[in-house]
């Protein structure tokens, strides 16, 4: 990841000489500088258990429901950002993913727990810290976890079907585990007893055998492997992904039959891509489709206001919010108190000392001045006088006095109500709260010409524009521009193009709410990532990946409350016109990656990343949320672990699995010629088929996903392929079969460090 060397002397030169040491909150909550007494003491809350306390989950497994808890106000409503923290009482090898947490909107603060692999009970105390005495406790009984007894037989080859004997095998679906090569399940008919085919390129010798159960991994049972080169045997639309195929392990042997390749560096290390040769070689005649990469992109021409000027932007931005949560973490982090009975939080937020009394709104029409970046570097601000506009329960949306076309008074409500009751809500709850360092209980909309004219007319045509941003100098009151608070500033109309190149309220109206959706996710993510848990930003592929997330929500949104044919111009639309302003820069950055995705990773941006790289980050989100459900999305975001590694947390498998998975789903997802039900929905990427939303949902007349295919007759293809991606090739076995093998350019194994595998998908009977 590249980084302006210059930033850090920015950031000292924009950081006020003269403040007191860094006032920050430890719980993502709020700096205690100035206009409230940080001792005045907390109100009493009240704490209530939500879901039960006296819960249950197998030894060894991470609890299905989250501990958690309801904080209200003296007054009985929910308490939004209060610190509640979460401890083990007792209870042996049991591990919390959070201690310290903020509650949300509803007042609603969480952890997960996973248990030891012993009987002993837990017992979890959740309370306002610094009022432990008011808090609650859950008693988790560890009930006897799945056991594996016997494999039948003991010894076996590869593309054998052995028998798994046990106790509780089938709870939450089961993955068979040959050392670390998943096979493939064949049948479960009862929590006893699970079916399954040895996986390819096993090599011979002892292999311990387990069964992932759930979030839990039984014990292992010795077994021996005989051989490494039987043929594959996948019945249509099933796949696998296989490691170590260089040795000539995996046959494919049936004439006629059609499968899809997919060569895959599954790593998610924090690096710039870089391409790293590999060599597929077929020995056998074979015949496929070759389609060139660059054969669809020429006609996929990226939206105005998505180009390189807002992606520069995006890298300042971003990567000066990781030197300030360099800074928090080092100069700002109270240690825990020693004494737990009694003691108190050592920093909060202006807002806790009374927050049943949280301070009305400023009058409507009244004005604050705020500082704003003037330039695309961020080295400069301006100071703007700004109107309140609107005040709701979430937002306060003021528009800069300087305004050219300013709203009127209709728009202002109309934006003002979908910014307040449905954009905030949306990320609200799907992502976990934001900070409320000001005290106010509200995120501040700045409409401001000032955004405009962060790029000339000239770069607007040619190079883009910033329609909105988030910035995260406006939580550290050490800088003397920060704005002490949190605020999205917006692009205004400006039909006349007197501060930059022409924007019409049009415009404005379909691009703002999309860009808040991404922009709010980044508010929300450093908030829980630094503020609340002290730690890094997120990995800059995952944290644009969740903002794009963000953006696709919205268009669900409108899609749930507009069934067809209703809310669409053309009621044979697949999606109602709400929703496609939510929708259609995802799906252009989508077909751009899949045009090429050699070329461009998924976990590995360039700078802060092109369009084929969101595109790529974007469709990976898209199908985990498919299979582990929207919720893993708050897992994604409220923690204190970063990229690869939070993923496997949140998701509770392998990131090289799921990454495999998610490689051929691109291309399984509604294979053509196949019902999708044909297909295991492991390789869904959501409701509607991928190909089915961007023919109808966009437009294209095909799939744009490049495939190649050319004859290997006893040769090696030799590809340049990044990092974090795949490659896809088509391929139809000959007679007498062929052996397929995924190779360093030598021959050799490739580097570990870049994961590599192989997916295998038969798309033909």
């Amino acid at each position: 990841m590249t980084v302006n060397n210059g930033l850090a002397t920015l950031w000292r030169t924009l950081t006020a000489p003269g403040l007191a040491a860094l006032c920050t909150i430890v719980l993502g909550l709020a700096l205690a500088c100035g206009g409230t007494d940080p001792t005045a003491p907390l109100p009493l809350y009240t704490v209530l258990p939500i879901g039960g306390v006296q819960l249950a989950a197998p030894a060894g497994s991470e609890l299905r429901q989250p501990i958690q808890v309801e904080v209200r106000e003296p007054d009985g409503a929910p308490a939004k950002g209060v610190a509640v923290r979460f401890r083990i009482v007792s209870g042996r090898g049991a591990v919390l993913t959070d201690t310290l947490v903020a509650t949300n909107a509803d007042g609603v603060g969480l952890t997960r727990l996973r248990l030891g692999g012993t009987r002993d009970s837990v017992v979890i105390a959740g309370s306002v810290r610094g009022q432990e005495d008011r808090g609650v406790e859950f008693r988790v009984l560890p009930t006897a976890p799945a056991e594996l007894i016997a494999v039948q037989p003991a010894t076996y080859a590869s593309g054998d079907t052995i028998v798994l004997r046990g106790a509780r095998l089938a709870d939450g679906g089961s993955d068979v585990l040959f050392g670390s090569a998943r096979g493939r399940v064949v049948g479960a008919p009862s929590d006893t007893l699970v079916q399954a085919v040895v996986p390819p390129c096993l090599p011979s010798g002892a292999v311990s055998v387990a069964v992932r159960t759930g979030s839990a991994t039984t014990n292992s049972v010795p077994t021996v492997s005989l051989s490494a080169d039987a043929p594959l045997r996948l019945a249509t639309g099933e796949g696998i992904t296989s490691r170590g195929t260089e040795a000539g392990c995996l046959r494919l042997q049936t004439p006629g039959q059609r499968y899809l390749l997919v060569p895959q560096y599954a790593s998610y290390a924090d690096s710039v891509p870089a391409e790293r040769q590999y060599a597929l070689a077929i020995d056998g005649a074979t015949t496929a489709t070759m389609v060139d990469d660059s054969a669809r992109r020429a006609s996929v021409q990226p939206a105005a206001g998505r180009l390189d000027v807002r992606g520069a932007f995006e890298q300042m931005l971003r990567a000066t919010e990781r030197d300030i949560a360099r800074d928090v973490a080092r100069d700002a982090a109270p240690a825990e108190p020693t004494d737990l009975e009694g003691a108190r939080a050592e920093v909060r937020s202006p807002n806790t000392a009374a927050l049943t009394d949280l301070p009305p709104p400023p009058s409507l029409g009244s004005t604050r001045t705020f500082r704003v970046l003037s330039r695309l570097d961020g080295t400069a601000f301006t100071s703007t006088t700004a109107r309140l506009r609107y005040a709701g329960t979430n937002i306060l949306l003021y528009e800069d006095v300087g305004a050219p076309a300013p709203l009127a008074d209709t728009t202002v409500t109309q934006l003002g109500d979908l910014f307040d009751r449905t954009l905030y809500e949306i990320d609200a709850t799907t992502f976990g709260t934001e900070s409320d360092i000001d005290g106010n209980g509200r995120v501040i909309v700045l409409m401001t010409p000032l955004v405009n004219a962060l790029t000339s007319a000239a770069q607007c045509t040619s190079q883009g524009y910033v329609p909105g941003y988030f910035f995260g100098v406006d939580l550290d009151t050490r800088n003397k521009n920060s704005n002490r608070g949190e605020i999205y500033y917006s692009f205004v109309p400006d039909p006349g193009g007197e501060r930059s190149c022409p924007h019409r309220l049009g415009d404005v109206m379909a691009l703002l709410p999309a860009t808040f959706l991404h922009e709010f996710q980044h508010m929300i993510s450093f908030n829980q990532h630094v503020l609340v848990r002290r730690g890094s930003v997120e990995a800059v592929w995952l944290n644009e990946g969740l903002s794009h997330v963000a953006e696709e929500l919205g268009a669900r949104y409108y899609d749930v409350r507009y069934p067809a044919p209703s809310g669409r111009t053309q009621t044979s639309a697949l999606l109602p016109d709400s929703a496609v302003p939510f929708l259609r820069g995802n799906l252009e950055n989508a077909t751009l990656y899949l045009s090429s995705p050699t070329s461009h990773s998924v976990t590995a941006f360039r700078d802060f990343g092109t369009l084929e790289e969101r595109g790529a980050a974007w469709l990976f989100l898209k199908w985990l949320g498919a299979q582990k459900g929207d919720g893993v999305y708050a897992r994604l975001v409220q923690t204190g672990l970063r990229s690869g590694q939070n993923v496997e947390s949140a998701a509770g498998e392998p990131f090289a699995s799921l990454f495999g998975d998610f490689a051929l789903a691109l291309y399984a997802d509604s294979v053509p010629g196949l019902p999708r039900a044909a297909v295991s929905p492991r390789y869904r990427t959501g409701t509607r088929p991928l190909r089915e939303l961007l023919a109808r949902g966009f437009g294209l007349s095909g799939y744009p996903l490049a495939l190649r295919g050319q004859p290997l007759t006893g040769s090696l293809a030799f590809v340049n392929m990044v990092q974090g991606t795949a490659t896809y090739f088509l391929l139809t076995v000959p007679a007498g079969g062929v052996t397929v093998r995924l190779t360093g350019p030598n021959g050799g194994a490739l580097s570990p460090t870049l994961s590599p595998q192989l997916g295998v998908l038969r798309i033909s009977p």
